[in-house]
């Protein structure tokens, strides 16, 4: 009797253990998982970021110039798609290396993340510049 419950104790205490070693890799994972969410979080807020200062720059010093050259003062859909893909350049050269890296393996579109960003940030300087007046 007394080695079937020494048998007993041992396999329950084998199953405890082998289920504290599975509770602990489940955590590891979950808290990995999060880890890896917030340096994608990081990684995004660093391109929006870079997109900014970007718009920013472009504004200052050629959006006003190429409009001040068009006759109705606006920019055509040339000038546009030139625009657009030096904020692609530009804002893709401030970004970190392991920041691009990272947003590209969580299969985040860049260029189109930088371009929404871009178009959001122009609209709201827009909306500033109304509001002024």
């Amino acid at each position: 009797m007394d080695l079937l419950l020494n048998y007993g104790l041992q396999v329950v205490a084998t199953l405890l253990i082998t289920l504290i070693g599975v509770f602990g890799t489940y955590l590891t994972l979950q808290l990995g998982k999060n880890a890896n969410l917030k340096n994608i979080n990081d990684a995004q807020k660093e391109l929006t970021r870079a997109a900014k200062i970007t718009v920013g720059e472009l504004q200052q010093t050629l959006v006003s110039d190429l409009k001040a050259a068009n006759q109705d003062g606006k920019l055509t859909q040339q000038e546009i798609a030139q625009l657009r893909q030096k904020l692609l350049d530009k804002t893709i050269e401030k970004l970190s290396t392991p920041a691009y890296a990272l947003l590209s393996a969580a299969s985040v579109d860049v260029d189109a993340l930088i371009l929404g960003v871009g178009e959001s940030w122009i609209e709201r300087i827009k909306q500033q510049a109304i509001a002024a007046e």
